[in-house]
């Protein structure tokens, strides 16, 4: 895809921004966004053609702020990427070698979750003080402003990249099966029939006992692969739930999973389909 605009939170460097690298090459316009409502809002106000947002983490879990967003307005998942997640020790530049280096950084900042990550490295240098900030990339850049050799970030290589700073320690997180899921939106459905090979729902449903079990029940009746179901309370109704599930299918099992959401549509109370799309 060329010349695209697409809206992401953070700002160049951050993994949302890498993940849009990714999914669509760099011969894009990307928006950079304070928080991810906007990104919902650019994408059906029609000012971008796609966002990028973060909805799970293997290790920090579900973002349930953009499984809330999915429902509130009115858009379709384009396509899915996952991104490994590798935090790198970065400091303004210097001829030290890192035995001499690690002693003079005094202050880390990045994203709570990433200085969460990272708990190890701190363990092992304790002399380090975390820092939280706004997000990765962003704290790559302040460290860069103010080129003081006491300070630190943990951010991304690209992120040292784009603000001249040097990579300290490289990997220090504390478990390298570490990935986001993103997702990316868009106004309208991805009609790659070809490559199509997942879908995502949302549904209310009766508070009465056995709904979930019955709405479930087409999918598994049809062979059809849930790979998650996540709930979020339904506002002004306490201890009731929207319900958002995703499942993945192959080409040949398509009118299975039609006839599922067939048979699925007439047993739930509400149901919003958020689309198929590909796993990248």
């Amino acid at each position: 895809m060329l010349n695209k605009k697409i809206a992401y939170q953070g700002i160049p460097g951050a993994f949302s921004w890498l993940a849009g690298i990714k999914f669509f090459g760099k011969r894009n316009k990307f928006i950079s966004v304070n928080e991810f409502k906007k990104i919902f809002e650019l994408v059906v106000n029609k000012k971008a053609d796609y966002g990028v947002v973060p909805i799970e983490n293997t290790l920090a879990g579900s973002i349930y702020e953009n499984y809330d967003h999915l429902n509130i307005y009115d858009i379709k998942i384009y396509g899915e990427i996952n991104l490994k997640i590798e935090h790198h020790l970065l400091g303004i530049k210097s001829n030290f070698p890192f035995s001499k280096r690690i002693k003079l950084i005094k202050k880390v900042f990045s994203h709570p979750k990433a200085l969460e990550q990272c708990q190890k490295f701190f363990e092992k240098y304790p002399w380090i003080e975390k820092v939280s900030y706004k997000d990765t990339a962003a704290s790559a850049r302040y460290v860069s402003e103010l080129k003081d050799i006491s300070l630190g970030s943990i951010a991304s290589k690209e992120a040292a990249k784009i603000y001249g700073l040097e990579i300290i320690k490289k990997n220090i997180e504390d478990d390298k099966n570490n990935f986001t899921r993103f997702l990316i939106i868009s106004r309208k459905e991805n009609k790659s029939l070809k490559r199509l090979n997942k879908g995502s729902l949302i549904f209310y449903l009766p508070h009465i006992p056995g709904s979930l079990y019955k709405s479930l029940k087409p999918f598994a009746e049809n062979s059809i692969n849930l790979t998650k179901i996540e709930s979020r309370p339904i506002k002004g109704k306490p201890f009731e739930y929207v319900f958002y599930i995703d499942f993945v299918f192959s080409k040949k099992e398509l009118n299975s999973v039609l006839d599922a959401l067939k048979e699925f549509k007439n047993l739930v109370k509400k149901f919003k389909f958020l689309g198929f799309y590909s796993i990248n």
